[in-house]
């Protein structure tokens, strides 16, 4: 049985002989990107998701 993990990230399953698996957390999924636009024109510039704080294009989409 696999311990709930939080859907934000990937996980990597780390297996060791005896023990629990372990689970390392891997990349970021981008599931909550917030739009940023641009001053004052209101344009879409970028999109920055505020889980690992990687800033992703305009038009990235999830």
């Amino acid at each position: 049985m696999s311990p709930k993990l939080d859907p934000r990230w990937e996980w990597i399953r780390v297996p060791e002989m005896g023990n629990p698996d372990q689970w390392i957390k891997g990349e970021c999924n981008h599931l909550t990107p917030e739009p940023v636009h641009a001053e004052p024109t209101g344009e879409l510039v970028a999109h920055l998701c505020p889980d690992c704080n990687t800033q992703l294009p305009a038009e990235w989409q999830p």
